[in-house]
């Protein structure tokens, strides 16, 4: 039987960002500060505080802004658990806070 895999975390600092390359399936996890998501060619945003997740559900490039220092982890799709995510949406200002 074959370890779990621990997912390395990413430090963002304040203002910059992450770029995840064919994204899709992908669970975006925010571990601490506030995160923005954007996906190539998807009209919504996505916003996550502390303990969120996202599965990216666009092919193409995703991008993770750190409106803070941050941390993040990005788990594949067979490293990610099979449960759903909620995408929450929030005021940028707010999260900031």
């Amino acid at each position: 039987m074959l370890a779990p895999r621990t997912i390395e975390p990413i430090s963002l600092t304040a203002r910059s960002v992450h770029r995840i390359e064919a994204g899709k399936g992908h669970r975006v996890t925010c571990v601490s500060g506030p995160v923005w998501i954007t996906q190539e060619r998807d009209r919504r945003d996505t916003i996550l505080a502390a303990g969120q997740s996202f599965v990216l559900d666009r092919p193409g490039v995703a991008v993770v802004f750190a409106f803070k220092n941050a941390t993040i982890t990005v788990a594949s799709p067979w490293e990610a658990p099979l449960t759903t995510s909620v995408p929450v949406r929030a005021d940028p200002e707010r999260a900031c806070a």
